[in-house]
């Protein structure tokens, strides 16, 4: 996964999401979250990054559960005799469930997989996204780790003085804000003077090639979807 262009991949997992949303079943969400965790884990994805990563995913099945189960419209309870699970609340439930688990590995499997700046690259190079807009993803990226670091220090200052101020405080939101303002300015004013202009033609420092695997993917994965959509049973 992490060899195949990354905004071809997009392109693919993002019509693959598409069409999960046309079918209402428990059965097919589980297989895609279960094809996307094989790829994730042959990406040599690090288990312990997954498991965090889930805990929210897992939160938010849970949630979304019991807000089917308990405002299903028109919905029953199983039928014990014959366990029907089709119409009953049991099963509306598990199909918005299911449903956020499906979306968050399609999700994981682009993000952990996909260089960010390959990916902006990508989209530029084939997709003739405005130089613009990669110009200030990229520049937000990478004032992100600056921002982190002031954030870090601005709460080690506080400790220091032994005052307590919670994540969110606007004592420590406020400066973080000041100084993201001026990282930004500087930051474009620095790229105008070296020439990242709209309005000019450039060459890619790094011309990204597509290979047949690169176009098949999202051709093979949409059809793939699309077949499983028509074809699985709910």
């Amino acid at each position: 996964m992490r060899s195949i262009d990354p905004a071809c991949k997009a392109v693919g997992l993002l019509l693959c999401t598409l069409l999960l949303c046309l079918r209402h079943s428990p059965a097919l969400n589980l297989a895609v979250f279960a094809l996307c965790a094989i790829g994730l884990l042959a990406a040599r994805v690090p288990l312990r990054k997954l498991a965090l990563s889930m805990l929210p995913i897992l939160v938010a099945a849970v949630g979304t559960f019991f807000t089917g189960y308990y405002f299903a419209a028109g919905s029953s309870s199983v039928n014990a005799q014959t366990l029907n699970l089709l119409g009953s609340r049991v099963y509306n439930g598990l199909v918005l469930s299911s449903r956020v688990v499906a979306f968050a590995g399609l999700g994981f499997l682009l993000a952990y997989t996909t260089d960010k700046v390959r990916l902006v690259q990508s989209l530029q190079q084939h997709f003739r996204l405005p130089a613009v807009f990669c110009y200030g993803l990229l520049a937000a990226w990478g004032i992100f780790p600056n921002m982190a670091a002031e954030y870090r220090k601005a709460r080690a200052a506080f400790a220091a003085r032994g005052m307590r101020v919670s994540a969110l405080s606007p004592a420590l939101l406020r400066p973080l804000l000041v100084k993201t303002v001026r990282w930004s300015e500087a930051l474009a004013v620095a790229m105008e003077s070296k020439g990242f202009t709209a309005g000019r033609p450039r060459k890619p420092y790094r011309p990204l090639v597509l290979r047949p695997v690169d176009v098949l993917f999202p051709i093979l994965s949409t059809a793939a979807m699309l077949a499983a959509v028509l074809l699985v049973p709910a």
